[in-house]
């Protein structure tokens, strides 16, 4: 069975071995006529190459720091909102919660040429700024809002409510540094907080 397995994996495995053992090949050996399996030669200089023609050092770095400030941008943003959805009795909180949830059945592609119009009006083209802002705020924080509503929901109150007695307003409460749910503390800090 094993060695069934083993011959059915060859066409997807072979292709990963081709391009992994190429890239360790010069040009030269690359197109010969009768191809090899294994470097004669292994060489990373085609590695140095690429990155001599293509500033990916800088692309790998911008896709970090966007990567970066989008998670904790919308992590915040995202739990800021469930928490005043969940916690924070002001009029019309449904009707606006469900406002929000419509932006789920709005399909991404409906909304791209009016974002693009709204970018280049701002002058934001080639900039940053649009790939960190619309995720933070536009649909995929709907479902992080969803999702922290959800969670704070399934609290009990009176974690809140034991918060506010030790003198924590609304933002320690919810999720500061001194909140009852951020999980367990080592025997060193609540030393230190008595």
């Amino acid at each position: 069975m094993i060695a069934l397995l083993a011959v059915i994996s060859i066409p997807f495995v072979f292709p990963t071995w081709w391009m992994a053992t190429s890239s360790l090949k010069p040009m030269s050996e690359i197109l010969r006529k009768v191809p090899t399996l294994w470097p004669e030669n292994p060489t990373f200089d085609a590695y140095g190459e690429v990155f001599r023609l293509q500033p990916f050092a800088q692309q790998y770095w911008n896709s970090l720091y966007i990567a970066v400030l989008v998670t904790v941008g919308t992590l915040l943003l995202a739990a800021m909102a469930g928490y005043a959805f969940a916690r924070i009795r002001f009029p019309g909180a449904n009707a606006l919660f469900l406002v929000v949830l419509i932006g789920l059945l709005v399909p991404s592609e409906v909304t791209i040429v009016p974002l693009f119009r709204l970018v280049n009006s701002m002058g934001l083209i080639d900039t940053h700024w649009p790939l960190i802002v619309i995720p933070i705020f536009g649909a995929p924080a709907v479902l992080g809002i969803f999702i922290m509503r959800q969670f704070f929901l399934g609290l009990p109150v009176e974690l809140e409510e034991a918060g506010r007695m030790d003198g924590l307003g609304r933002w320690g409460s919810s999720g500061g540094s001194r909140s009852p749910w951020r999980g367990p503390r080592s025997p060193r800090s609540r030393s230190s907080r008595s």
